[in-house]
C-alpha cells in the first residue's frame, strides 16, 4: 500500500485544514503522557507552533514532557529569585549554584525538545518552507478568527 501523500502547503485543501485546525485551537494531551495541570499554558503554546495535523502521537507525549520541563524552569527561576534575596548567613551561594545548574540543565533539554519537535525558531520561521506555509496558513485563520469573532457578520466554520 502506498503511502499517503501530504497535502500542498499552498492549495486549497491546505487552507480548509488551517482554518479547521484555528477553530480546534488545541490538541487535547493525552492522559498517559503525564501532563501536569500547571503545564497546560505551555502545552496550548507548544501545540500552536506547528499546523495541528503535523502532530503525531509520540510528538504528543514529548510535548507534555517538554511543557513539563518549561514548567519546572519557571518554578526554579522562582526558587533562585528567592535564594537571591536572602542576605548573610541566610544565603547560601552552594543553593543558588545547584538551582542555577538545573535551570541551564533543563534549559538545554528544553532546546533539544523544540528542535527534535521542529518547534524551535528555525524550523517555524526558516528554511522548511513546508511547513512554515502551513503554520502561515493555520495563523492567518486564527488571526480572522480572532477579528471577526463574535461580530456575528461573516459565516465562520464553527459547528
Amino acid at each position: 500500500m502506498a503511502a499517503k501523500k501530504r497535502t500542498r502547503s499552498d492549495s486549497t485543501a491546505a487552507a480548509i485544514k488551517a482554518m479547521d485546525n484555528a477553530v480546534k485551537n488545541t490538541i487535547e494531551p493525552p492522559a498517559y503522557a503525564g501532563l501536569s495541570t500547571k503545564a497546560r499554558p505551555f502545552w496550548d503554546s507548544n501545540i500552536k507552533s506547528k499546523a495541528l495535523d503535523s502532530w503525531t502521537d509520540s510528538d504528543l507525549i514529548e510535548c507534555a514532557d517538554l511543557s513539563n520541563n518549561q514548567l519546572r524552569i519557571l518554578e526554579l527561576r522562582k526558587e533562585l529569585a528567592s535564594e537571591n534575596e536572602k542576605v548573610g548567613e541566610e544565603r547560601n551561594p552552594n543553593e543558588i549554584k545547584r538551582i542555577d545548574k538545573q535551570i541551564t540543565d533543563l534549559g538545554r533539554l528544553v532546546a533539544a525538545q523544540k528542535r527534535n519537535l521542529q518547534i524551535h525558531s528555525h524550523a517555524t520561521n526558516g528554511e522548511s518552507r513546508d511547513q512554515q506555509n502551513r503554520n502561515k496558513n493555520e495563523q492567518n485563520a486564527r488571526a480572522y478568527m480572532d477579528k471577526h469573532d463574535g461580530l456575528g457578520l461573516l459565516a465562520t466554520p464553527l459547528h
